[in-house]
C-alpha cells in the first residue's frame, strides 16, 4: 500500500486522525517541514504518520507521498472550517458527544487503574482461581432423544459395537460426525449431570445407564483423564488485576449511586422490561453448553 498525493481516503484515515488528536500543535521548537496557508506541518507530525503507516500490513512508507497527504488533509481541514460546519447544531451535538465519550473513557480507565490489589489480595485471587478443578477428561458421547433409544445404544455397545461408529450413525449431538468426540474438557464446562457421571467413571468404560440432561439422554465413554497443572501466578497476574479493578470499579459506582440525589421520573409501567420469548433448547446442542 503506497500513499498517493490524491489519496483522500488515506488522508481521512491517517491525516485527519492526527489532526483530531492535536498533532498539529503550534510549537516553535518543532521543525516545520511544510506550511499550508500559514499553518505549519511539523517533522513530529510527519514522523508519527510514517510510524502509523509503517505498522500497517503491506504498507510502503514513502515520505514525500505521506507529506503530500498531510498537505491535502490540512487543505481539507481549512476548507471545512471555512464552510462553517462547526456552527451547525448537529455538528455541535456530535462534538459534544465525542468530547463526553473521550472524557468518560479516560476517567473510567484512570479511575479503574488507580485500584491496586495488594500482594495478599492477588495471592488469594490466584488460589481461588486455581484451587478448584485439577483434572481434565477426554470423552465421547452419544445423544438420544429418549431413554429407550439410549438404552438401545447401550445394548449395542454391550454387543461390542464400536462407540465412534455408533455415534456417527445414531447420535443427535453436533459431535456425531466426529464419532461423539468431545476432546479434553474440565467438569465446569459441562452441565452438572454430565460432569457428575464422568467424574465417577474409569477410563475405557461407558455408562451402563443413560445420563439425562436438558439436551436429551447421553451415553458416555470416558477415554482418558489427566491432572492439570495450573498456570503460574505471574501468568495470571494481569488478568487477576483487571478483574480486581473491575470489581472495585463496580463497587465504587454503587457507592456514588447510593450517595447521589437520583429521581427516576420514568413511569413504572414503561420501566418494565419486555418479556423475553422462551426459546426451546435445541436437541443437538452440545452437552457442555450450560443453561
Amino acid at each position: 500500500m503506497r500513499f498517493k498525493t490524491n489519496n483522500i481516503i488515506a488522508t481521512g484515515l491517517v491525516g485527519l486522525t492526527l489532526i483530531a488528536t492535536s498533532l498539529y500543535a503550534a510549537d516553535e521548537n518543532k521543525v516545520t517541514v511544510a506550511t499550508v496557508n500559514g499553518t505549519a506541518i511539523t517533522q513530529d507530525t510527519l514522523n508519527n504518520v510514517m510510524g502509523m503507516v509503517g505498522g500497517m500490513p503491506g504498507a510502503q512508507v514513502d515520505k514525500k507521498s505521506i507529506l503530500d497527504d498531510l498537505i491535502i488533509t490540512e487543505l481539507a481541514r481549512q476548507e471545512a472550517n471555512k464552510a462553517g460546519l462547526t456552527d451547525r447544531p448537529e455538528i455541535q451535538e456530535k462534538i459534544k458527544e465525542a468530547t463526553d465519550r473521550i472524557v468518560l473513557n479516560t476517567w473510567t480507565q484512570e479511575k479503574a487503574t488507580s485500584f491496586k490489589p495488594t500482594d495478599d489480595e492477588l495471592k488469594k485471587a490466584y488460589e481461588d482461581r486455581t484451587s478448584g478443578e485439577k483434572i481434565e477428561y477426554k470423552a465421547r458421547h452419544i445423544l438420544m432423544k429418549t431413554k429407550a433409544e439410549a438404552d438401545g445404544i447401550i445394548k449395542e455397545l454391550d454387543n461390542k459395537v464400536d462407540f465412534a461408529d455408533l455415534a456417527k450413525k445414531s447420535s443427535d449431538g453436533p459431535s456425531a460426525s466426529q464419532g461423539g468426540d468431545l476432546g479434553w474438557f474440565k467438569p465446569s464446562t459441562m452441565v452438572k449431570p454430565f460432569a457428575d457421571a464422568v467424574a465417577k467413571m474409569e477410563p475405557g468404560t461407558y455408562t451402563k445407564k443413560p445420563v439425562q440432561t436438558d439436551f436429551g439422554w447421553h451415553v458416555i465413554k470416558l477415554e482418558e483423564r489427566r491432572d492439570v497443572k495450573p498456570p503460574e501466578l505471574e501468568t495470571l497476574k494481569p488478568q487477576l488485576e483487571r478483574e480486581y479493578q473491575q470489581k472495585k470499579m463496580l463497587a465504587y459506582m454503587d457507592e456514588l449511586k447510593a450517595k447521589a440525589d437520583i429521581k427516576v421520573t420514568l413511569p413504572a409501567e414503561a420501566a418494565k422490561p419486555a418479556a423475553e420469548a422462551a426459546a426451546p433448547a435445541a436437541a443437538d446442542a452440545k452437552p457442555e453448553e450450560k443453561k
